[in-house]
């Protein structure tokens, strides 16, 4: 009895082995907007260095998902495989079609782009064309919604910002034959009626530009994206992002982007998941303090990031993040806009 256990056993181990180890709550969405365009590195990424990411991502045990299918694993509370991951991009530059989605089809590796319609429509060099959108989405790539004129949606205001969607949608409408369900803020800016205004519209999610993993307790309507460009590009960064973790939280305050002179800077706080242990080591940064935040726990699992320097006027964000292991970080980010400054 004793031999055929021990072979049982044997082939239960094997089983389990070629199974996957672990299932993900979260993913990472990956942001790109221009490709070999070394000229403007703020929103560029080099070749070698795109070329040394899809190297990363084919052999480091990654899972790929279109951007769909990840909506969809969060609308239903699915588990991620392990280590997915969602590539994205935005603006519909031209050197997404020469450059970024032949390396990425070659890999095998799926991709969504956001489309602004206006620049499209204009016929200008730096953007594709209705033909080359069309083309890409023959080849399977999926074609998601980022207004028609790339506003900036707050400072224009709830009725001229829904104005400029609607008619970026009927754009949708007349060239490829359908609207696309899946919305990106452009620059990432947003608020709590927007959003809700996005969701009455009938999209199915909506990103943002802020860092951090998409989970199954997110707002599907405020979703994190790590930016990708030269500066923020390195090997070592995008092996940490790629394979970011969102830290399981619940009772995020406050709940509005929206800063004031009156609540700047924001008594921002949440709380872990009782399950996450080693909190000792969470730390979290505001973009304009050039270090650590305080952290006060009123509670266990609770956490309080407390900072006196206000935030700039434009965009800032928080990030929280704490080690998992085996390379991986738990990560938390969350998105302010102080209204006013330049607009960019």
């Amino acid at each position: 009895m004793r031999p055929f256990f021990l072979c049982i056993l044997s082939l239960f181990s094997m089983l389990l082995s070629l199974s996957p180890t672990y299932a993900d709550k979260s993913a990472s969405v990956l942001l790109y907007h221009r490709f070999g365009e070394d000229n403007v590195p703020s929103t560029n990424i080099r070749l070698e260095q795109f070329e040394a990411h899809i190297k990363i991502l084919k052999e480091g045990g990654y899972h790929f998902m279109a951007l769909s299918d990840a909506i969809a694993h969060l609308k239903d509370k699915r588990d991620f495989p392990e280590r997915t991951v969602i590539v994205t991009v935005d603006d519909a530059y031209k050197s997404v079609f020469t450059n970024g989605w032949p390396m990425l089809k070659a890999a095998g590796i799926p991709l969504a782009v956001f489309v602004s319609t206006d620049p499209v429509d204009s016929g200008s060099s730096n953007y594709m064309s209705w033909d080359e959108i069309r083309q890409l989405k023959e080849e399977g790539v999926e074609i998601a919604h980022h207004t028609a004129s790339h506003l900036h949606m707050v400072h224009a205001g709830l009725e001229a910002a829904m104005a400029d969607v609607r008619r970026a949608s009927k754009r949708f409408e007349e060239e490829l034959g359908e609207v696309p369900k899946i919305f990106a803020y452009p620059y990432g800016e947003h608020s709590l009626e927007i959003a809700d205004a996005i969701q009455d519209e009938g999209f199915d999610a909506a990103f943002a530009q802020f860092s951090g993993a998409i989970a199954q307790w997110d707002n599907l309507y405020a979703l994190p994206r790590f930016p990708v460009n030269e500066r923020y590009g390195g090997e070592n960064r995008f092996k940490l992002i790629s394979q970011a973790m969102a830290l399981p939280v619940s009772d995020i305050i406050p709940a509005k982007p929206l800063l004031s002179d009156t609540n700047n800077p924001p008594l921002f706080g949440f709380s872990v998941d009782e399950n996450v242990r080693g909190l000792g080591a969470l730390a979290c940064y505001p973009s304009h303090l050039g270090k650590a935040a305080d952290l006060v726990k009123p509670l266990d699992h609770r956490i309080e990031v407390r900072f006196d320097k206000p935030f700039p006027k434009g965009r800032s964000r928080i990030n929280c993040t704490m080690p998992v292991g085996n390379g991986r970080w738990y990560w938390l980010g969350k998105f302010f806009l102080l209204p006013g400054g330049k607009l960019d």
